[in-house]
């Protein structure tokens, strides 16, 4: 999934924590573990992509594309609700397993020594289940990418629509 749709998704359970009563440190609990778990279940649905570890940060359009629209996401929903670090936590933790799969790629002996980190990676590359990997740290796709980007946008739309109507 986009980096978008998870912090949207992350944004759309702050907003329903935020009146709930729950005491502040349940409410943290609450959104850093349902945040973690609602990206593996997110990305259990086969999805596209835009940028590759390869692409992001190298190409323009791709990586604005990617990066843009979420912060502006989450800006909207803490100053609508207040609360900037309920849903500053939440999306953190909804982006959790990306970043730290981007640190994976990127810097190997650094990620092994974060505590949970390849746990937590090795379960994201689990519920990616339509990818194969390969020995190299390279993946190939089950299906075609720009079928699943509409549909993950028709998701994102509905996310969108129910976190601010």
């Amino acid at each position: 999934m986009l980096p978008t749709t998870h912090i949207a998704a992350s944004c759309l359970l702050t907003s329903y924590t935020i009146n709930s009563g729950m005491g502040p440190v349940p409410q943290a609990a609450v959104l850093s573990g349902g945040s973690l778990l609602l990206h593996y279940a997110l990305d259990t649905i086969p999805h596209g992509y835009i940028a590759t570890p390869d692409t992001i940060f190298k190409k323009v359009l791709p990586t604005l594309i990617e990066t843009v629209p979420g912060p502006l996401i989450f800006i909207a929903s803490a100053l609508l609700f207040g609360h900037p670090f309920l849903f500053a936590l939440a999306a953190f933790f909804g982006l959790l397993p990306d970043l730290i799969a981007m640190l994976y790629h990127s810097r190997r002996g650094l990620a092994d020594k974060i505590p949970l980190a390849a746990f937590l990676h090795r379960v994201h590359r689990k519920v990616h289940w339509f990818e194969t990997d390969h020995a190299d740290g390279s993946f190939t796709f089950l299906f075609p990418k720009n079928p699943l980007l509409v549909g993950e946008a028709l998701l994102l739309f509905c996310i969108v629509t129910v976190l601010f109507v």
